[in-house]
């Protein structure tokens, strides 16, 4: 109970962030907290509704929701094997990546659907999602509840 709670309080506060700063991803930090310290099927129905508001809400055509949690799927997987998921350095690395993935990603979309390519705006867009995915995470995880965490289990 508390679990649904928590993830809902957090999809309806990312859902308000995104509306205040259109461009950046208040869900990804939520999937970094779900990999690490909740069950796979867990993170998977998180990133199905996320990916869902995310596909609804934006203009682009279908795709760039799935592309997008993909790419931030793959870098915390392989990123937790070369270092520690909790540091900040490494989530402020991933932040970076991710700035860079908004970029190519929306570029790609642009590209494929013949569209305009304001490059001024994503690159701001990329710089606050290189910004605020750190400190964004850092707060989520500090707010996480310690009842929801579960050790890793061993290989």
């Amino acid at each position: 109970m508390l679990a649904a709670l928590w993830w809902t309080l957090f999809t309806v506060c990312g859902i308000w962030g995104q509306a205040l700063v259109p461009g950046v991803d208040f869900f990804a930090p939520g999937m970094a907290i779900s990999l690490r310290w909740q069950r796979p099927a867990v993170t998977v129905i998180l990133a199905i509704v996320w990916m869902a508001i995310q596909e609804g809400a934006g203009g682009l055509a279908f795709g760039y929701g799935i592309l997008w949690y993909f790419t931030l799927f793959s870098l915390l997987t392989l990123g937790r094997w070369l270092l520690d998921p909790d540091s900040f350095q490494f989530q402020a690395l991933i932040g970076l990546a991710l700035g860079a993935a908004h970029f190519l990603l929306l570029y790609l979309m642009a590209v494929l659907e013949l569209r305009a390519f304001p490059l001024n705006r994503v690159l701001l867009e990329c710089l606050l999602q290189t910004a605020l995915y750190p400190a964004l995470w850092y707060t989520a995880s500090n707010l996480f509840p310690e009842r929801l965490k579960r050790d890793e289990e061993p290989a």
